[in-house]
């Protein structure tokens, strides 16, 4: 339990202390919207990229996470040269603990790996860690989370131009009395991001 609260503590610290990117650019991990309650299925999102006008983003997962596997896929316009951005990438995630101090309180992490093409090339390898309360008002279930990561950023890679970035992230998965899914992302730091969106039931 110690060294799970560490690696986050330590992840969080990271996000912090990270260079900051100059540049603008296509990332596919952000905001990342992967918690600890993130469901199966598709889920649609209105995006709003660092960099970048209105965009849309679709994930998808096998199986409820955060245990598993995601894809994801985004469209986006940049600002700069009114071309589109694409993003693409994989995620995989698990659990750290469960239940902190008996409380409803789960720990995770994640990474994956990614491109995002637009003005530059850029891959991406992120790392990182979420902190996820759920809990119940009414009929309708909130799961609010925060964590942080860090992504090693190549781009132009015949130049080898490396950089580490930082980002911290937070969201709200709420589920309606209807039985709605409505989703909400976001990412602050080196990744400026915002996402809001629903789980399509298929």
């Amino acid at each position: 339990m110690r060294f799970s609260i560490s690696l986050v503590t330590a992840g969080l610290v990271a996000a912090t202390i990270a260079p900051i990117s100059a540049a603008a650019q296509t990332a596919w991990d952000a905001p990342p919207m992967i918690s600890h309650v993130v469901p199966a299925g598709v889920s649609f999102f209105l995006l709003s990229p660092s960099g970048g006008d209105l965009g849309g983003l679709v994930t998808f997962r096998h199986e409820a996470g955060p245990v598993g596997m995601g894809y994801r896929l985004s469209v986006t316009d940049e600002n700069a040269s009114d071309d589109l951005a694409i993003a693409a990438g994989v995620d995989i995630s698990g659990f750290l603990a469960r239940g902190v101090e008996g409380a409803p309180i789960d720990v995770m992490w994640w990474s994956g790996a990614g491109l995002g093409w637009g003005e530059d090339t850029v891959v991406s390898l992120p790392l990182g860690a979420v902190i996820g309360w759920s809990g119940q008002g009414g009929d309708v279930i909130l799961s609010p989370y925060g964590g942080g990561h860090i992504t090693l950023d190549i781009s132009d890679v015949i130049d080898d131009n490396v950089s580490l970035n930082g980002s911290f992230d937070f969201g709200l998965d709420v589920v309606l009395s209807s039985g709605w899914l409505v989703r909400f992302g976001g990412s602050v730091g080196d990744r400026d991001a915002l996402a809001i969106g629903v789980k399509i039931d298929t």
